[in-house]
């Protein structure tokens, strides 16, 4: 490890413990004031793909309320009897996710799990990163058409090598989805054979990128979707950064290039953005060529492989 990425792992574990002190105080005494659903952003993508490092590098420019996976039944009572990972056609009415939506976006609610990373004391807006929200996020965008929405997309191969790294749940994940009458005759009938056949780990974690990335990616017209990938964020960020602020109508400095070198809150330590090792394609090196070829066997089954394309999927 060279002096600067020295320096970098250095201030990240710094800043970590500075986040930690604060955000023991402040989810207790911060003011949400200002309840305009446009004041809300929402950044959203599956788990491992970059929502953390997104969020953090917007909130580098904004007074934000971080409002960190508010879509989680298991931890949030007023969302409990929604599944897991929902699904919901964008036409369809839903008095019960909306009322709960309203709430999130306009800043009505408070709970341990969803500020646990606030660190403002009176935010100006607020920043709602999600990974449970993939599959109704047309949904959102129809009855919440003032919310700006980020949708962010990482390799498949560098999801499924952090997950295993993680040693992240598959079948309990896998089971929402076929559990849903509606997604499977919407997206998954085709599939189901692939589905039920997978037997490695890092097919199964194949199988739960697919699915939310094809989701959002099918329901949102061509070009309505603002979508950021992770890798173009990292190798051309005087090209991405622009186009995130613009799509969401918010100003930034010089100063949001600095965050984008540096680590997301959820970053280990071990993680590329802190050791100076590659984030792009650091998965080659820990990924055998078998497990590769598993898992875009799987991303090509449910019609993906052109996302990637141009980078060797």
């Amino acid at each position: 490890m060279n002096i600067s990425h020295q320096s970098n792992s250095l201030r990240w574990r710094f800043d970590r413990l500075r986040q930690l002190a604060m955000r023991r105080v402040y989810p207790r005494l911060y003011r949400d004031r200002h309840p305009d659903i446009a004041d809300s952003i929402l950044v959203a993508g599956t788990a491992r793909s970059g929502t953390t490092w997104l969020a953090d590098l917007i909130a580098s420019q904004l007074s934000c309320r971080m409002m960190f996976e508010p879509f989680n039944p298991e931890l949030v009572l007023d969302f409990h009897g929604f599944h897991y990972f929902h699904y919901q056609r964008p036409e369809q009415e839903n008095l019960a996710l909306q009322h709960y939506c309203e709430k999130i976006f306009r800043g009505r609610i408070r709970h341990p799990w969803i500020d646990r990373e606030v660190d403002q004391l009176r935010p100006r807006y607020r920043l709602i990163k999600e990974i449970r929200a993939n599959l109704f996020l047309r949904w959102i965008n129809l009855h919440f058409p003032q919310l700006p929405l980020l949708f962010i997309i990482r390799h498949p191969c560098a999801v499924v090598q952090s997950r295993l790294q993680l040693n992240w749940a598959t079948d309990s994940d896998i089971a929402p989805f076929l559990a849903q009458e509606d997604l499977r005759e919407d997206f998954l009938k085709d599939r189901l054979e692939i589905i039920r056949q997978v037997q490695t780990a890092e097919e199964k974690h194949a199988v739960i990128w697919c699915i939310n990335n094809l989701v959002p990616l099918r329901q949102f017209p061509p070009g309505s979707l603002q979508v950021v990938f992770y890798e173009n964020l990292c190798v051309q960020p005087e090209i991405e950064i622009p186009a995130i602020f613009a799509a969401i109508g918010q100003p930034y400095d010089d100063s949001v290039f600095r965050y984008a070198n540096r680590p997301s809150g959820t970053s280990r330590a071990n993680s590329a953005v802190v050791t100076g090792k590659n984030r792009v394609d650091g998965w080659r090196q820990k990924l055998t060529p078998e497990q590769i070829k598993r898992i875009l066997a799987i991303v090509d089954a449910f019609g993906l492989s052109d996302l990637y394309r141009d980078v060797d999927i």
